[in-house]
């Protein structure tokens, strides 16, 4: 009987002796689970850049507009005058891949003077837009003219290649950035240590026209004088230092 009570009580204490030895390794693991917080000073500024960028390329809509007095008569002259367009612009060395129809239309005219408006007619408009280096859109707008365009609007212009304006906003970004960081950590004080995070503000960079005069792109002799302007490649960027 005293060996069987001995037998339990060596097993009670066994149990109690495990419990507590889970007890104790517990609080540690959960400490490892949560590293110490980040105790570093920090400050956190917003960069502007920004970079001028002269235009290559133009955009512009050219088109033919035809009447007739039956719709047959207006098409085929419209058709006509469209087709010695499109071959100008291809003699002009523009490639089929920048000349996109963007409009066609036929519709009736109209003679209001009567009780009645009478149809007197038909009018035909066909339009393509056309992708030019701006060093040559001066003489395409005179040769297109010259075969029969007669709708000439929409003009504009980009850049063909904007990688390297954004690359260089973004490096100016980051170097105002860096200026600010330096004249708020001086008026405190501090020095700017290494860069921790940065974040771009703007998914797609804007870009600004500035009206202001450019060198004169067309060709030389009577080419219609194109204005290309200039433009504005901006960026801005948050950034934050370590401060020390």
């Amino acid at each position: 009987m005293n060996t069987r009570i001995t037998f339990m009580g060596w097993a009670i204490a066994l149990v109690a002796v495990v419990a507590l030895g889970v007890a104790l390794v517990m609080p540690r693991a959960s400490a490892a689970q949560n590293p110490t917080t980040d105790s570093r000073k920090r400050i956190t500024v917003v960069g502007h850049g920004e970079i001028k960028i002269t235009p290559d390329v133009a955009q512009v809509t050219i088109g033919v507009q035809s009447e007739g007095q039956d719709a047959a008569t207006a098409l085929a002259d419209n058709n006509a005058k469209m087709q010695a367009l499109i071959d100008a612009i291809k003699n002009a060395g523009i490639a089929e891949t920048d000349i996109q129809t963007v409009g066609f239309s036929i519709y009736p005219t109209y003679n209001y003077d009567s009780p009645s408006p009478q149809i007197t007619g038909y009018q035909v408009s066909n339009a393509v837009n056309v992708k030019v280096a701006i060093a040559g859109a001066g003489d395409l707008l005179d040769k297109v003219v010259a075969v029969g365009a007669n709708n000439v609007a929409n003009i504009a212009f980009e850049v063909s290649n904007p990688a390297q304006a954004l690359a260089e906003a973004r490096q100016a970004a980051m170097n105002d950035a860096k200026l600010r960081a330096d004249q708020f950590a001086g008026a405190s004080n501090a020095t700017v240590g290494q860069v921790l995070v940065i974040s771009e503000l703007v998914s797609q960079a804007p870009v600004f026209p500035v009206m202001e005069r450019a060198a004169d792109m067309g060709a030389a002799g009577n080419a219609v004088p194109i204005q290309p302007g200039q433009q504005i490649q901006a960026i801005d960027i948050q950034v934050t230092f370590e401060l020390n």
